[in-house]
């Protein structure tokens, strides 16, 4: 009986050590470059890591910044932003390790990034706001809690990425072992631009409870939200009521 209850703490601490160890390999899923004729690509030189993206629109007034998902090819969104956002220039600049960007994705290190770069395009723009989708919307949150940004929108976004783990592996002490914890939750009570939340209501990835968490976090009448029933984590972006609303909500001066 001992050695068998031995033999489960063995199993299970080995699980747990390699939870730890390779938690990174779980969370992050690192695209690809894809060269994207006609378009220009734009390098930001971050602490000696070299990282890169796409400038659409160049030399508008006003600039939108967009976080991708992970595994996300944010180069997928060219077409469908020059369509919708043509008063805007428009970056999309892959993380650490995504695309031709150098380095190792980390929670510290996305938001460090993310700031500098933020500072980087705000020499160049009247006023930026922010998009921000699944993991990207963790990091869209903290910037926006950070600068006054002028619009904020988290396409299915989370509460925290620990309150996912927890949901996903149950059996295991998950906040003594997540490194990159993305607690959104925390970083909305100082977020003061108006702002719009776009979730599916068929979303296996991240739970709609998880959104709903979120969207209780912000002050009464700040936030839109736009549950597509029927969309799932990957295909929101194909209903069209995702896109009209991205229009609907930058073409507006406020939210009524």
């Amino acid at each position: 009986m001992k050695f068998f209850l031995f033999a489960i703490l063995f199993i299970y601490s080995t699980i747990c050590i390699l939870a730890y160890i390779f938690q990174r390999n779980i969370l992050y899923f690192p695209t690809q470059y894809a060269k994207i004729k006609a378009i220009e690509e734009i390098y930001f030189d971050i602490d000696s890591i070299k990282l890169q993206g796409w400038v659409l629109n160049k030399g508008k007034e006003k600039a939108l910044i967009y976080y991708g998902g992970n595994a996300e090819n944010i180069e997928q969104n060219i077409d469908s932003f020059l369509k919708d956002f043509p008063g805007r220039t428009i970056y999309l600049i892959n993380y650490r390790g995504y695309g031709r960007s150098e380095g190792l994705p980390t929670e510290k290190d996305l938001f460090n990034d993310a700031l500098k770069i933020y500072a980087n395009i705000q020499k160049n723009h009247k006023s930026i706001s922010l998009i921000g989708k699944s993991l990207g919307s963790g990091i869209a949150s903290y910037v926006a809690s950070k600068k006054n940004i002028e619009k904020l929108v988290l396409i299915t976004p989370y509460d925290s990425i620990l309150n996912v783990a927890k949901e996903a592996y149950p059996f295991l002490p998950v906040s003594f072992l997540l490194k990159d914890k993305y607690e959104s939750i925390k970083y909305i009570p100082q977020i003061k631009t108006k702002s719009m939340i776009i979730y599916g209501g068929k979303d296996t990835i991240i739970n709609p409870k998880r959104t709903e968490n979120l969207i209780k976090q912000f002050k009464k009448g700040q936030v839109k939200t736009v549950l597509i029933s029927k969309a799932g984590h990957n295909n929101i972006s194909l209903f069209e009521e995702y896109n009209y609303s991205l229009r609907d909500f930058f073409n507006k001066k406020d939210i009524n």
